[in-house]
């Protein structure tokens, strides 16, 4: 067991900032924040993914006919792999990523 701190406000940083949290056999944990209006182009994971809402506002755009997620603290969005999406931070959204690998 591994307790994890994530960080629950957003202070000054770069527009993009990547934290990897923790990194096992079957899951790694990151926490990606956006600032000013940043955006983390469409692109796809090929292993299945959740992203969950820590701090702040953005929107998540997901699938071939992109559905638009509001993306805010609570919010738990699954992904399958190969599912095209991107990230808009509205002005700032910080989120937990988990990747899930098979093991």
């Amino acid at each position: 067991m591994k307790r994890i701190p994530l960080q629950t406000s957003i202070e000054e940083g770069k527009d993009r900032q990547v934290d990897l949290l923790f990194e096992g056999p079957r899951q790694k944990l990151i926490q990606i924040t956006l600032r000013n209006g940043c955006t983390l182009p469409r692109h796809t994971a090929p292993m299945p993914i959740t992203i969950q809402g820590i701090a702040g506002h953005g929107t998540l755009l997901a699938g071939d006919h992109p559905e638009s997620i509001a993306l805010g603290p609570g919010v738990l969005v699954t992904l399958e792999p190969n599912v095209p999406h991107e990230i808009q931070a509205s002005p700032e959204v910080s989120f937990l990523l988990t990747q899930f690998t098979a093991n």
